[in-house]
């Protein structure tokens, strides 16, 4: 029967239909459905489940499915196979002896946990950080419940790159599933452009909302071995491509997602240039208050799209022009 018909949920339609089977097998299901509920709710899985919440953006309604973040940096901080491996403070390595050539490879060999941490030392002396990475790529589009989406992914920074290298390693782990729609019916090129921002930003608000308060305070977790310690979960950096990156930060076509060098000057190695000033940014997302008019000139006067609500505006000791990635 299994060679003639496979293994497919119409087979075992067929072959639950067959008078006496599951009696003569003691199944404690009587077709494809109530498996597929067993293997849901029943077997342990040791991962937090997918949740499905709506995110209403002009006037249509999206599908965002996504785990609880917290619950997945604490089976990654959790488990066992990493226990060993784990850093928790930041470090400095050297080249040579007399300390003139500085070494960076892991992310606690970097100048931004360095300085993180001495943020977080003002304020909560001896805690611990944990770098949230999250990657995406909008090509990868697959389908979710019968609709499109395209996944992001998460790891912690605390893991050496050596097992995050490693695709069996089990370190990156599928946190959200991101609505596609292209919201053909907005027929405004510019406002067309502003609602798939505010649809991307609005899912990413839902998905990463649990950072704010696990960043600012921190929660208790433990390590595979048994170390407890109070961590702060920081959102550290954004692994995509430029056009995810334009979409993350606002920046317009063609300009850097870092600096404010201008789209004529990208390729000049003489033109002076300094990082984004998120102060100046966040400055102009508060004129949301002040009217649309407003809000879309402060905005452009910053350099930015005019985007409700970004999902890093509030997440702490996050500065979103130094968390994403340039491509080479």
């Amino acid at each position: 029967w299994a060679k003639l018909h496979g293994s497919s949920s119409t087979a075992f339609m067929g072959l639950f239909s067959i008078d006496g089977v599951k009696e003569w097998l003691g199944l404690s299901f009587k077709n494809a459905n109530e498996l597929n509920k067993l293997i849901d709710h029943k077997l342990p899985t040791g991962q937090p489940k997918f949740k499905q919440e709506q995110v209403i953006v002009a006037g249509e309604s999206f599908d965002v499915y996504y785990c609880d973040i917290i619950e997945y940096v604490k089976s990654l901080y959790g488990n066992p196979d990493f226990a060993q491996y784990l850093t928790f403070s930041p470090e400095q390595h050297y080249a040579d002896d007399n300390k003139t050539v500085c070494l960076f490879h892991d992310m606690h060999t970097g100048k931004w946990w360095w300085e993180t941490q001495k943020k977080l030392d003002a304020q909560h002396p001896g805690r611990t950080i944990v770098p949230i990475i999250i990657s995406s790529d909008k090509m990868q589009v697959t389908m979710f419940c019968n609709k499109t989406a395209y996944p992001v992914y998460l790891t912690i920074g605390n893991i050496p790159k050596e097992l995050c290298h490693k695709p069996s390693s089990g370190s990156h782990v599928l946190l959200a599933y991101l609505p596609t729609s292209h919201l053909e019916h907005i027929t405004n090129k510019a406002s067309h452009c502003c609602a798939i921002a505010n649809l991307y930003h609005a899912c990413l608000c839902h998905v990463l909302a649990p950072l704010i308060p696990a960043g600012s305070e921190g929660i208790s977790m433990c390590t595979g071995d048994g170390a407890c310690c109070h961590c702060h979960l920081i959102f550290a950096s954004f692994v995509s491509d430029y056009s995810e990156q334009l979409l993350t930060t606002g920046v317009k076509f063609g300009e850097c997602t870092k600096c404010d060098v201008k789209a004529k000057d990208t390729g000049s190695n003489t033109t002076q240039f300094h990082l984004q000033k998120l102060s100046k940014v966040l400055d102009a997302l508060a004129a949301f208050d002040d009217g649309n008019l407003a809000f879309v000139c402060t905005c452009t006067a910053a350099g930015i799209k005019p985007i409700i609500h970004p999902f890093w505006e509030d997440l702490p000791f996050t500065n979103i022009f130094h968390t994403v990635k340039t491509t080479i």
